[in-house]
């Protein structure tokens, strides 16, 4: 019985300490909170970055080379890719290449198309942004 009394005590002391002191408290990234000799400065957080993943896009057989690689962008169930959207055969040159940007904010990509695209000067002409995510 004694000894059930003192592990009923000792368990009382752990919660109520572990109970006495604590507080919660909430900051956006750049906001700083102090109290006494103690501050704390919220970060941005980075646990959001998208994973890249190369594949090749274009392979040479008879060099056994990869001419041109793509990128692949995942960041949870997202996923966007940056590949060559204009690829000359004669001179094995990529002319347009689609682009991601990822806004970790919004936890959106925005992927970047060339919509138009002069064959005689190799550029485009007007671009298309297609939202991918919330």
């Amino acid at each position: 019985m004694h000894r059930y009394v003192l592990m009923v005590l000792f368990t009382w002391v752990i919660l109520l300490a572990s109970n006495v002191r604590a507080k919660d408290v909430q900051l956006v990234p750049g906001e700083t909170f102090s109290k006494d000799n103690f501050t704390i400065t919220c970060g941005q957080s980075t646990t959001h970055t998208p994973l890249a993943l190369n594949d090749c896009q274009y392979w040479d057989d008879f060099s056994n080379k990869c001419l041109f690689e793509k990128t692949t962008y995942t960041n949870e169930n997202l996923e966007c890719v940056e590949k060559c959207q204009r690829w000359d055969k004669f001179t094995n040159t990529c002319f347009y290449q689609s682009k991601c940007t990822f806004y970790p904010s919004h936890m959106t990509f925005v992927r970047t198309t060339c919509e138009k695209f002069d064959d005689f000067n190799n550029t485009c002409l007007k671009m298309k942004d297609t939202k991918i995510g919330r």
